[in-house]
């Protein structure tokens, strides 16, 4: 029982630090987009801000599920055989994420980064370093080393907002503040992550989820990242200038740093689902979809009067008064925000209950819903893509938070006799 409450509040203080690197991360990356941004201006900044897309959306669609992979099949086994395969897994996830990363950027060099090929080369080294960093975290948080998973958060933010100081001292061009995005990643590497994989414990020698899970939870990912990442891109095809692409980019970037500092949360969430998930009573875990989905839409509440308050003269302050998005898409920013936060922690109990075709299944009809919004309505380009970004997040929630599980509980009830 001492061991017990003694890793318990190793635990509890290993979660401080994950949300004291967190802040530092998300005030890093606010700096290095605002110096870079001031530096190079709307143009110069606009591949930057596509680089930074799709470098957001190939983690959070491929990496980030690869690492949350790896860290659910830590909790449930030590079995060796089964985790080579889970590795082998991330393997390919990663090398897909690479090509996908790398063919974007060759496909559209002249539209978006002045035909210079030094991008394909910084995007594959972005591709590379983001990887390892994964495979880094997901290790820790697989062994509950929450201490070590903080520590590579602030490295990563030191370095970040390091190497923007240095490009911008030295008036330095917008390849050379890519190059810090390529870089910053393996600062991760001195905290030691994979030292955690020695050492397996008494853990059950039972086999891991297998890779058809994996397949799912990108499939899902890649369906809710393009709802809440994928805008500059679809700004510029719906007929948005170089200028509304950075407007956009600047304005939502600054609006995601709740969900993409939550993302670290949830490797500490996601041990946890996933021990509920595995007890006597999954049903427990369930429970919570409806709890997370009345927050999610309190968040939307808050967030749209803040956003539609505060994000202009903020956007001005920081990046300059040719960054101000128009206020429809303000408040529009902070309700999707609110609402994404919700759907993230929902997501996390699909993954810990490895339900991963019902999640690809709740994402896919989001992304449809969003898909439909940005071709009917008639908005200018940020007002129009924003309003797609709510839609597709607002039903994002419903259906994973609400709809969803209790068809599964429904299901549950029926197929046991002790409910009935």
């Amino acid at each position: 029982m001492t061991t017990d409450h003694s890793t318990r509040r190793r635990e509890n203080v290993g979660t401080g630090l994950i949300v004291g690197a967190t802040a530092l991360s998300a005030l890093a990356v606010l700096g290095y987009q605002a110096i870079a941004s001031r530096t190079l201006g709307t143009d110069g900044f606009a591949p930057i801000a596509v680089l930074w897309t799709v470098m957001f959306l190939i983690y959070t669609v491929i990496q980030l599920p690869a690492e949350q992979h790896l860290t659910r099949a830590l909790v449930v086994t030590r079995d060796p055989e089964s985790l080579l395969r889970v590795r082998r897994d991330m393997l390919g996830a990663f090398a897909g994420g690479a090509a996908i990363g790398v063919g974007f950027v060759i496909f559209t060099l002249d539209r978006f980064f002045d035909s210079d090929p030094w991008f394909i080369a910084i995007t594959l080294g972005i591709m590379v370093s983001r990887s390892v960093m994964a495979a880094g975290r997901g290790s820790l948080a697989g062994h509950r080393r929450f201490g070590g998973y903080a520590a590579t958060i602030a490295l990563e933010a030191v370095a970040l907002i390091g190497g923007g100081i240095v490009a911008a001292v030295l008036d330095l061009p917008t390849t050379a503040f890519a190059l810090v995005l390529a870089l910053a990643p393996l600062a991760t590497l001195l905290a030691r992550p994979f030292a955690a994989i020695e050492g397996h414990g008494d853990a059950p020698q039972i086999e891991a989820q297998p890779g058809s899970f994996l397949v799912w939870l990108i499939l899902a990912t890649t369906a809710s990242q393009l709802i809440i990442a994928g805008g500059p891109i679809a700004v510029s095809f719906v007929g948005g200038t170089a200028a509304a692409v950075s407007i956009y980019f600047t304005s939502f970037a600054l609006l995601r740093g709740p969900v993409t500092s939550a993302y670290n949360l949830v490797a500490r969430v996601l041990p946890d689902f996933t021990e509920l998930a595995q007890s006597d009573d999954p049903a427990r875990l369930w429970k919570w979809a409806p709890r997370i989905t009345l927050a999610g839409l309190g968040l939307a509440v808050l967030g749209a009067i803040g956003s539609g308050l505060l994000l202009r003269p903020l956007i001005e302050l920081i990046y300059g008064a040719e960054f101000v998005p128009p206020q429809l898409a303000a408040a529009l920013g902070g309700a999707g925000v609110g609402l994404g936060l919700g759907a993230l922690f929902a997501t996390q109990i699909y993954s810990a209950s490895a339900k991963g075709a019902l999640l690809a299944l709740g994402w896919g009809v989001a992304l449809v819903l969003s898909i439909g919004a940005l071709i009917v309505l008639d908005l200018d380009p940020v007002d129009r893509v924003a309003a797609a970004f709510v839609i597709g997040e607002g039903t994002g929630l419903v259906l994973l938070g609400l709809v969803i599980p209790a068809l599964v509980v429904s299901k549950s009830h029926r197929l046991d006799g002790s409910h009935t």
